[in-house]
């Protein structure tokens, strides 16, 4: 299961992990990456404080990985893929000013930094929750497997509490997926 969260906790990375690292983030492996997000200050925060549906005929589990507490929704399996397509959603309090356009921000530049094959394939902003969202569409590959992913990360920030929600896919697949994510986004409520 680890493949398919990285995308999210290079998110948190963004605003405070990597900011404890004794190794540059390029040197870290997928399950350090895990263990330091995990440590994060104001880590699940807002956990509880959010209600979304689960997009027809996937499932949904709830799960903490290297103390990160997530909602883990799961594509069907396709056959013969080892890989399923995925949402999960996680919740990390924010300092004081830190906005969602610093949040973005830093989270392209970690994710670069993380990933040397990161590719940035779009980003914009839309409305989740009556806030201001960012979202990015990027392409790279993940360290230990080797797989070509795609990745939707949509960041939004409602009473100083970041919502990380990622689509995470097979190359070439992300728009494929877009129907179910744009499902859970239009679904998701923060208190």
């Amino acid at each position: 299961m680890k493949i398919q969260v990285i995308a999210a906790i290079v998110c948190l990375l963004s605003f405070s992990a990597c900011n404890h690292a004794t190794k540059p983030s390029k040197a870290l492996s997928s399950a350090e990456i895990l263990e330091l997000a995990g440590q994060s200050p104001g880590m699940n925060a807002g956990n509880g404080n959010f209600t979304v549906k689960t997009p027809a005929g996937w499932s949904t589990k709830d799960t903490v990985i290297s103390r990160i507490a997530y909602i883990f929704m799961t594509a069907p399996a396709a056959a013969g893929s080892p890989f399923q397509a995925n949402v999960n959603i996680i919740t990390q309090e924010l300092k004081e000013g830190f906005t969602v356009d610093k949040y973005m921000a830093t989270t392209q530049k970690e994710m670069q930094t993380f990933f040397s094959s990161y590719k940035k394939l779009a980003e914009g902003e839309r409305t989740v929750t009556d806030v201001k969202a960012k979202w990015m569409k990027c392409q790279y590959i993940h360290r230990e497997s080797g797989t070509v992913l795609n990745g939707e990360i949509t960041i939004l920030v409602k009473n100083n509490i970041a919502y990380a929600i990622t689509l995470t896919t097979l190359a070439d697949e992300l728009e494929q997926y877009a129907p179910a994510l744009e499902e859970v986004l239009g679904s998701f409520n923060a208190k």
